[in-house]
Parts: C-alpha cells; sequence; structure tokens
C-alpha cells in the first residue's frame, strides 16, 4: 500500500529512536565478552604457570638421575694423568697451592705419630715444670743458706755485744765509783782565792782532821807518791796521779801515804790521810788540778778544780 508524505515523514523520524534504543544493549554485550575474555586468559596463563613448574620439577629430577650415571671419557690426544703423578703439566694446581701429601695423610691417622705430637706438644709443659721445680729448689737452698748467715752473725752480735758490755764492766770496775777526795770535809778555800797563807789560791782545801782517809776521785796510774819533786817545798808528803784524759791531780800535805809510784788505782781506792806537812796552816788537803801538757808543782799552771769535778758527778 503506498505510503504517503506523511507517514514516510513519521517512518523516517521513528528510525533513529529505535537506533538510539539498540546501541546500549550492544556496549553491554561487548562489555561482557571483554570480562569473558580476560577470565579464559587467566585461566589459561594459571595452567601455563603450573604446567611449567611440573616440567621444571621433572627435569631437574632428570638432570639429578643423569648427573648420577655420568661416565668421563678422555677425547683422543688428551694425556690422563695419574692418581700420584706431580708433574706440573698434569697437576690442576697453581704454584702457590701445597701439594697433597698421602705420607702426611697416613701419619695424621696413625695412633703413634698422634701420640709422639701429643708427647712433642706437653714436651714444653713438662720442662717448663722442671725448670719451676729446680728454681724453686735453688730459692729454697738459698733461703736456707740466708738463715744460717743470719744466724750466725745474731751469734756474732751477742758475742760483741757481750764482749762491750764486759769491757765496760771492766772499765767501770777500773775507774770505780767517783768519790770525793775527802767524805767529811769542809771547804776552807776555794781556786782564786787570796789570804794569809797566799797570794793566789791554786787549789782546793778541804779542811779535815788528821788521820782522815784521803780517796782517789777517779782511776788512773800514781805518778809520784812521797815528798821532793816539783812540789816537795811547800807541799810536804803529796801524791800525784794521771788519768786517762792526760789530767793530773796533785793531793798535798798529807800525813801518810797508801800508794806508791806506777800503782794503778780506781776510784775511791785509799791514798793516804790528811795532815799538815809542808808549808800548811792546819790539817787540811790541798787538792789540785792541771791540764794535760802541764807539770804537777807548778801553781800557776793548775786549773779550777770545780769543773773537773762537776763532770765526775761531785760538786764539792
Amino acid at each position: 500500500m503506498p505510503r504517503t508524505q506523511s507517514q514516510r515523514a513519521l517512518a523516517r523520524r521513528a528510525a533513529p529512536q529505535e537506533r538510539r534504543t539498540t546501541q546500549p544493549v550492544r556496549l553491554r554485550t561487548g562489555a561482557l565478552n571483554a570480562g569473558l575474555a580476560t577470565l579464559a586468559v587467566s585461566v589459561l596463563g594459571l595452567g601455563v604457570a603450573v604446567s611449567a613448574m611440573s616440567t621444571s620439577s621433572a627435569q631437574d629430577t632428570h638432570v639429578a638421575n643423569a648427573t648420577s650415571s655420568v661416565v668421563t671419557t678422555v677425547a683422543p690426544g688428551v694425556k690422563q694423568p695419574s692418581a700420584f703423578q706431580r708433574d706440573s703439566e698434569t697437576i690442576s694446581r697453581s704454584n702457590f697451592r701445597a701439594a697433597l701429601s698421602t705420607t702426611a695423610q697416613a701419619d695424621a691417622l696413625d695412633p703413634e705419630a698422634l701420640t709422639e705430637a701429643a708427647d712433642k706438644a706437653a714436651e714444653p709443659v713438662e720442662i717448663d715444670r722442671r725448670a719451676v721445680a729446680a728454681r724453686a729448689a735453688l730459692l729454697a737452698k738459698e733461703s736456707k743458706a740466708a738463715d744460717k748467715r743470719a744466724t750466725k752473725l745474731e751469734k756474732k752480735k751477742e758475742a760483741a755485744e757481750k764482749a762491750a758490755k764486759k769491757k765496760a764492766e771492766a772499765a767501770k770496775k777500773a775507774l770505780g765509783v767517783a768519790t770525793m777526795p775527802v767524805k767529811s770535809y769542809s771547804i776552807a778555800a776555794r781556786f782564786g782565792d787570796v789570804g794569809a797563807w797566799a797570794r793566789y789560791h791554786t787549789g782546793f782545801d778541804f779542811s779535815a782532821p788528821i788521820g782522815t782517809p784521803i780517796y782517789a776521785p777517779t782511776a788512773g796510774v800514781v805518778v809520784h807518791a812521797g815528798s821532793g819533786g816539783n812540789a816537795g817545798g811547800w807541799a810536804g808528803n803529796y801524791v800525784v796521779i794521771k788519768h786517762a784524759d792526760g789530767t793530773q791531780t796533785l793531793y798535798a800535805h798529807m800525813s801518810s801515804i797508801s800508794v806508791h809510784s806506777g800503782e794503778r788505782v780506781s776510784g775511791s781506792d785509799r791514798l793516804g790521810q790528811v795532815g799538815q806537812t809542808g808549808r800548811a796552816f792546819g790539817p787540811h788537803l790541798h787538792f789540785e788540778v792541771y791540764p794535760p801538757g802541764t807539770e804537777p808543782g807548778d801553781v800557776y799552771t793548775a786549773v779550777d778544780p770545780q769543773h773537773w769535778l762537776n763532770k765526775l758527778g761531785l760538786r764539792p
């Protein structure tokens, strides 16, 4: 049936609408097909990976099995080295690498060789022990010798001290007890006094009755006993004693003398008795002290007896 112009116009307007309606359906169908394709590719890749892993495992197993059954061959024209040949042409090591010694390996496993090596290793320790023992023995010997010397020195010291003590006692005994020339007295005149009896007194006058004992103040040797001599004109009977330090003492106007020249006396030994011989005004002992180098009787060389007596611990 023929279409009219209006019908054809309506048909043309209706045709594009139909195309616009069907296009989204095609797009959705294409996207679905692409997703399915991607999924198929992923599944296919996973299968390939699993297959590769299986193949690799199989190859490793095959290689391992093949390695255990490898047979070594020598190509024609190549010289095969001997196990014990040390020719540099056949040895596969450099000059800086030490050669293997089968003898050394055998010795290393030999029990006797191991024992010998252990003994050698322990030998220095044993030597050190012997050295220490020898040193200890030497020290003990030296210590014993030192103790012996110390004992000997101690005995010598004791003997020397004993001898010194004995000598001191002997000297003390020889010196005797320091004693005043007269034990019971009064001082009638001192050194330097002036009186009717003298223009210058040259000693001490110990006033005491006739017969009073006179003693040596300390040890010495009698060098004069009697009258005469340098002091005989005024001293009457007198005694002179020379002491260890060279000092000489004079005892004048004695009534009697108990010692003789050359006799050794000690302190407190009796020399004689008080008297009034020579130029004397009443009974007394005239006592003088002469320093070393002077002559007894030369009255103007006499010194004050006080100082000499004080040294002996005597205080007249």
